[in-house]
């Protein structure tokens, strides 16, 4: 019985290799498999193209103000945090000896400025000679500067703010010698706040195409801030970077020196208004870049080159060049299609099916 059952069974296997060998013979080609692909439209950008860097703030204006002279501190009347007005005194120092030694200028220029203001005035009565009205010209003059040096000296035992702002540090307290230009009191100027970010070789050499600068706070959520450029400069540092310096133009009490902010570089556009398709719809050749677009008639693909401009951090890119908005791009597995090959675009799913499960 089982010889007879597989004596059937073999009969049947040779009839269907024989049905499938007459069908080959015959011209028909088994089936393809076309792939499907993933397609997304290209739309026109409803957003200006720009780069965002992190910076910190400091004040326009900074001083760490010193005395002129050397000497022992009386005091120091205000601490960190003050709120000082220009001219507004903010140390002294012991000027006992800087005034000993004016009252001793002070004695000797009154004693030659009398001498030499009554030989003059013989020389303009022909009462005596060149030689001594020139001594006596040349002496006055000496005698002045030391005498306008010796109450300098005094006057610089007070040291005032060179400007309105805040109290930043106190670097020494009373009864502390310090030397002259060493800093006392460091200030900031509040009406002027500065933000500076960096920015590397590449943003550098696009400095040209800078149209506008905004900025954003932690501590201002919601609220962006305008900005003016300074300066940039002119040489990278050690990290390659270049420093960028703006100006904070909306004045507000709760941005002060030393807060990081994210400051936003905007470029002006280039002629038309870019496109914009996902960054996965493009892949390199070279210095080239590439799309695939799909035509709806033959639903085949075309290899098209584009030129980039920037890719977005929502994962997006701006094509300035080789797309016009409408065209349908493939977004998945650009690496393994082909220039011309047939495609069938996948079937979209919808927000309530998702997974694509029913």
């Amino acid at each position: 019985m089982n010889r007879k059952f597989g004596f059937v069974s073999l009969i049947v296997v040779v009839l269907l290799t024989a049905s499938l060998l007459c069908s080959c013979g015959n011209g028909q080609k088994a089936d393809v498999q076309v792939p499907q692909v993933r397609l997304a439209t290209a739309q026109l950008s409803t957003t200006e193209q720009h780069n965002s860097y992190p910076g910190r703030t400091q004040a326009s204006e900074s001083s760490n103000a010193s005395f002129r002279v050397s000497g022992t501190l009386a005091s120091v009347p205000v601490k960190v945090g003050d709120y000082v007005r220009q001219g507004q005194v903010i140390a002294r120092m012991d000027s006992r000896d800087y005034e000993v030694q004016l009252n001793a200028v002070t004695a000797e220029y009154e004693s030659t400025k009398a001498e030499c203001e009554r030989i003059i005035a013989l020389y303009g009565d022909n009462g005596t000679s060149q030689n001594n009205y020139d001594k006596a010209r040349y002496g006055l003059e000496q005698i002045t500067m030391k005498y306008q040096h010796a109450k300098d000296q005094v006057a610089d035992c007070v040291l005032r703010a060179p400007f309105d702002g805040y109290v930043q540090s106190v670097f020494h307290e009373s009864h502390e010698t310090v030397s002259a230009g060493m800093p006392v009191v460091g200030l900031f100027a509040k009406k002027g706040v500065e933000v500076v970010i960096y920015i590397p070789a590449v943003e550098y050499m696009r400095a040209d195409d800078f149209s506008r600068y905004h900025a954003s706070f932690s501590v201002t959520p919601g609220k962006i801030f305008n900005l003016r450029l300074l300066t940039i400069g002119q040489k990278a540092n050690a990290n390659q970077l270049y420093e960028v310096r703006l100006l904070l133009e909306d004045v507000d009490n709760l941005i002060t020196p030393g807060m990081t902010a994210m400051v936003d570089i905007f470029y002006k556009e280039e002629g038309a208004i870019p496109i914009e398709i996902p960054s996965t719809a493009v892949f390199a050749e070279g210095d080239q870049s590439y799309v695939f677009v799909y035509d709806e008639a033959s639903g085949i693909i075309r290899k098209t080159a584009v030129r980039m401009s920037i890719i977005e951090s929502n994962g997006m890119v701006k094509v300035v060049k080789g797309l016009e908005a409408g065209q349908r791009v493939v977004t998945a597995g650009v690496h393994h299609l082909t220039d011309g090959q047939q495609v069938v675009p996948s079937a979209t799913i919808s927000k309530t099916n998702v997974g694509g499960l029913l």
